[in-house]
């Protein structure tokens, strides 16, 4: 009793074994190139791609940028730090201010917290050393990274 088949099975098994046939004639290759001594022939890599490297004239050009760069940002900086600082004072300096004129204090709270800071304020002077000698030892110079080298 003869099975039917279909062609397109037949087909797809065709392929598979001719794919088949392609990896052992390569190991019969290999195979034949040991036993003659020479080394087998590998499948060609791409070769890596070659490193791109700086000339001395662009390597100098992005160091006159940075520089350039931050000479601008140091300038900036130093104009900022020389411009008197805004005239409107803050809202709580503003409400010390006419606290001291004796004027009520503007806002929802009224003068009772304002008391009561007052009231705080001779502790607050017994810290300001302490605090001071922090600031001083945080601003005093500390070593340069490299200066051991």
């Amino acid at each position: 009793m003869p099975s039917k088949v279909d062609t397109g099975f037949l087909t797809a098994a065709l392929i598979g074994y001719q794919a088949r046939l392609k990896e052992i004639e390569s190991h019969i290759a290999e195979l034949r190139a040991r036993l003659a001594g020479k080394p087998a022939s590998a499948p060609a890599a791409e070769p890596a791609p070659k490193k791109r490297r700086l000339s001395r004239a662009g390597r100098a050009r992005i160091i006159a940028a940075l520089r350039k760069r931050w000479a601008e940002a140091k300038k900036a900086k130093a104009e900022q730090a020389a411009q008197p600082p805004a005239s409107k004072p803050s809202p709580k300096k503003a409400a010390k201010s006419a606290a001291k004129k004796g004027a009520k204090p503007a806002g929802k709270k009224g003068a009772k917290p304002a008391a009561k800071k007052a009231a705080k304020a001779p502790a607050a002077k017994s810290a300001a050393p302490k605090k001071a000698a922090k600031q001083a030892v945080a601003s005093s110079p500390a070593p340069a990274a490299g200066a051991n080298e």
